[in-house]
């Protein structure tokens, strides 16, 4: 007969070993953890229908206990497909990765104790703007659910620009005045597709020639096309239009150039202006208003000449001028490009004479007859106002 002593100690033990079991799993319990997981992208930006890269990490925190049944799953944003599937690089084993063109999801994957797995997939920019990315919550069998993971990238597209230049002021009539045409790459992404410049020449001026270094360039219509990559923040070679400047070019006229093509969708800065003054061949301007010249005397007036080039040697008359009347010029010609000061000299015989000046030019009575070369081309000035006292 078993007795009460032996009983009681019996049940003392068999309540122990219950109570020590209920801790330690307690104890195991609260040690684990859910898992936890973060994601990234392989750069801030990617350019529109580029690709860039998508990594997932699967962390265990618990020091001592493994994770089972691991599993999460993420729908790719608008923007955003999965368009290479092979491109899937890393395991969490022996989990199973599926994709599809807007989703990746893992299952059954194992993570030991206190490490990590990571699988990285290449995703396909399809649309412009912020895309942002957000798993479902991460899930385990021993640490049950955890957070999500957000990771953002910037879809953009290159930016052309462009740029028409000249130097100094053109002429009329001129000959082989230039533009500078130079396009820009302003975005911060490559150029993907062709890339095409026109320009439109205002009224008076008529292109002889375009041409750029790797640029394919045409007279009709104006301008020209490429189709190598413009790197972003980078430049092409200069474009040169070369055109003639006629007699009715207005005095102040605009070339426009435009760009276009690249992959780019802001167009909004693909156009630019040039104004450019377009200065006579000859230019004369009076020191002096007015003179006035006694009977038998001279008088002189300097003429500020400001000469273009391009016609030659040019050499100063008069005709017109009254009975007993002459005039004379120093120097008589002019032939080198600037500014040259001329001296107009009157001399008469007869009573006293009353010329006006004015600072545009000479009155009609003293037309300046310029004589160019062999050529001879008249050019009249009229003066407001004329005045004359014979």
């Amino acid at each position: 007969m078993m007795s009460a002593t032996h009983t009681s100690h019996s049940f003392s033990r068999r309540s122990l070993a219950i109570l020590v079991f209920s801790l330690m799993v307690a104890a195991a319990g609260a040690a684990q953890s859910p898992p936890t997981i973060v994601k990234s992208f392989s750069s801030a930006n990617v350019g529109l229908n580029l690709s860039t890269t998508l990594t997932f990490t699967i962390t265990n925190p618990n020091p001592a206990t493994d994770l089972t049944g691991v599993g999460f799953n993420d729908n790719m944003p608008a923007g955003l497909i999965i368009a290479n599937p092979d491109s899937l690089t890393g395991t969490c084993d022996p989990g199973v990765i599926t994709t599809a063109p807007n989703n990746i999801n893992l299952v059954g994957a194992t993570v030991l104790a206190n490490s990590s797995c990571t699988f990285s997939i290449d995703v396909l920019a399809v649309a412009t703007g912020t895309q942002v990315n957000t798993t479902d919550p991460v899930t385990s069998i021993e640490g049950g659910t955890g957070g999500t993971a957000t990771a953002s990238v910037v879809v953009v597209t290159p930016d052309l620009t462009i740029t028409s230049t000249h130097t100094g002021n053109f002429t009329r009539p001129q000959t082989g005045a230039t533009y500078t045409l130079t396009v820009t790459n302003s975005g911060p992404v490559d150029t993907t597709a062709l890339i095409t410049v026109r320009d439109t020449l205002p009224a008076g001026l008529t292109a002889t020639a375009i041409d750029g270094l790797n640029w394919i360039c045409t007279l009709s219509p104006l301008g020209c096309t490429r189709g190598d990559t413009l790197l972003a923040g980078t430049s092409f070679e200069p474009i040169t239009v070369t055109v003639n400047v006629s007699n009715s070019a207005a005095s102040s006229v605009t070339n426009t150039a435009t760009v276009s093509g690249g992959g780019e969708t802001n167009t909004a800065n693909d156009t630019a202006t040039d104004p450019t003054q377009i200065d006579a061949v000859l230019q004369m301007a009076a020191q002096t208003a007015n003179l006035t010249v006694a009977a038998g005397s001279t008088a002189s007036s300097v003429l500020n000449v400001t000469y273009n080039g391009g016609l030659g040697a040019i050499t100063f008359a008069c005709s017109g001028l009254p009975a007993a009347t002459t005039c004379g010029f120093n120097p008589p010609s002019v032939s080198a490009t600037g500014a040259t000061p001329v001296t107009l000299t009157i001399t008469t015989t007869a009573r006293s004479t009353a010329v006006p000046v004015p600072p545009s030019g000479i009155p009609p009575q003293f037309t300046l007859l310029l004589l160019m070369g062999l050529a001879g081309v008249l050019f009249a000035t009229r003066i407001k106002n004329p005045r004359m006292r014979l």
